[in-house]
């Protein structure tokens, strides 16, 4: 059984400031300069989450501060590779 977490409505998330290398995080891989940024922490690292739903997401990347908009599909369980706002995942 996957778990995972169903999306609904119309968000603006701020990205979370300080990820911690190693820890796992939801978030996007920012659609101009690629780096991951996250927008939860993640409830589990023992598997992959299956992030569905109608949701739509309004968020600027913290690394190049572009905005975009991005659905749920876009959403990525990611593990960060180093400290600070974004990761290269």
């Amino acid at each position: 059984m996957t778990d995972g977490i169903h999306f609904t409505g119309a968000y603006q998330p701020a990205p979370l400031p300080n990820l911690i290398p190693g820890s796992w995080y939801i978030g996007f891989a920012c659609k101009r300069c690629r780096q991951h940024f996250a927008i939860l922490n993640a409830l589990t690292a023992a598997g992959t989450l299956d992030l569905t739903g109608p949701a739509s997401f309004t968020a600027t990347c913290p690394a190049c501060n572009h905005s975009s908009d991005y659905q749920a599909s876009d959403l990525v369980q990611f593990q960060a590779a180093q400290g600070g706002s974004s990761s290269t995942a």
